[in-house]
């Protein structure tokens, strides 16, 4: 339920239980019916403070950090170490995949040690099959110039021989290999995830509940810049057109104000050209600096937005307006000529004068300063 109906509401149940004590009494009170006049626009509204630029700590592995767990309201630089986890495990998870990759690809070549007649020689016979074998060996990579002019020397003994290293290829599973160097990639990224830098200057605006642990997917921690800011606002829709002309014609002034009355000026950036049909009002941010560091993103403060353009607005005297916990109401005469009470949406004092945004409409009649004696249902005399 929004405000302005749990106010209704409210004030629907004052007016049952009033009604019992007040109904058949009068009271005589100065009653003044409700007009509009123009008026240079001067309002103060409620906004929500967000940053422009944010980023979430996102771990892409889980452990405990070694570094010191981040806190809120910590302020970070860009590209400064932010989280470190412990490592140890992906570590040896990388040590353990490159072990197996240096495995299977040692296993794919293996040699045997044969024993060859020399090649040449004056013990006759022809020694032209060894010859051909020893050059193809040769052509192979699997001698030396030098170990194969010596195989192949003339003056070697005809009944000499010789022991070589030949290559006997195994079969080599190149899928299984293709997986391995995945794996090894694959655990050299995870290890390369244990540290983590902010992408921005900012300040820590969240943490999780256990920010000394890491957990793969969950938001660790919440980084916000400081500046620029924006205050995000409803307008209501009478100031909308005026608005609009202010910033085309360069006169509007915008403002952010702190609790200890400080004010940041800066820009309105955004007016909606279309009214949020839960509100019927239109949404406006303002964007500034926060040069003097009085705002947080998350908060609520006030804004400040005026020019010179009028608008006709409808104002009551600053005696008529009464509040309770649901808000601010004024009494009003009904047709009846009894008192009733009226919600309303209260904007800026002008001369004594309250500017009511929301709740009245011309001709109404308002009490101009309600007595105490004054009760729902009561004859009102003026």
């Amino acid at each position: 339920m929004n405000l302005k109906k749990w106010a209704a509401l409210a004030l629907t149940t004052v007016v049952a239980a009033a009604c019992l004590s007040g109904c058949g009494n009068s009271v005589s009170t100065k009653v003044e019916t409700v007009n509009k006049s123009d008026h240079p626009v001067a309002l103060t509204l409620d906004a929500n403070m967000t940053a422009l630029h944010m980023t979430t700590i996102v771990p892409k592995i889980s452990g405990k950090l070694v570094s010191a767990p981040l806190t809120k309201g910590q302020e970070v630089k860009a590209g400064e170490t932010v989280v470190q986890i412990d490592t140890s495990p992906y570590q040896a998870s990388v040590s353990q995949a490159e072990a197996e990759l240096v495995a299977a690809s040692s296993a794919a070549t293996t040699y045997r040690t044969v024993t060859v007649p020399a090649a040449g020689g004056d013990g006759g016979g022809d020694n032209g099959g060894q010859r051909a074998q020893l050059n193809a060996y040769y052509k192979d990579g699997y001698f030396s110039r030098a170990e194969f002019n010596q195989l192949m020397s003339k003056n070697a003994p005809a009944a000499q021989t010789q022991t070589v290293q030949v290559p006997q290829t195994a079969p080599v599973d190149h899928e299984k290999i293709a997986q391995l160097q995945q794996a090894v990639q694959s655990a050299r990224e995870m290890l390369s995830n244990g540290t983590i830098y902010s992408p921005i200057d900012g300040k820590v605006t969240s943490v999780s509940d256990n920010p000394s642990v890491a957990v793969a997917g969950n938001v660790l921690a919440t980084i916000q810049q400081m500046t620029p800011l924006v205050a995000t606002f409803a307008v209501p829709e009478m100031y909308v057109s005026a608005l609009q002309a202010a910033k085309q014609s360069g006169t509007l002034q915008v403002s952010v104000i702190a609790p200890s009355g400080e004010s940041e000026t800066g820009e309105l950036t955004y007016l909606a050209t279309e009214k949020d049909a839960s509100t019927g009002s239109y949404t406006a941010k303002i964007t500034f600096n926060n040069t003097k560091n009085l705002f947080v993103p998350g908060e609520f403060y006030h804004v400040r937005v005026s020019t010179p353009q009028e608008v006709s607005q409808i104002t009551v005297p600053k005696t008529a307006i009464r509040t309770k916990d649901s808000g601010d109401f004024v009494y009003i005469v009904n047709d009846s000529g009894l008192a009733d009470a009226r919600s309303v949406l209260t904007g800026d004092e002008e001369e004594g004068r309250i500017v009511i945004l929301d709740g009245l409409q011309e001709g109404d009649k308002v009490v101009v300063d309600p007595p105490e004696s004054l009760e729902i249902g009561m004859k009102v005399k003026s």
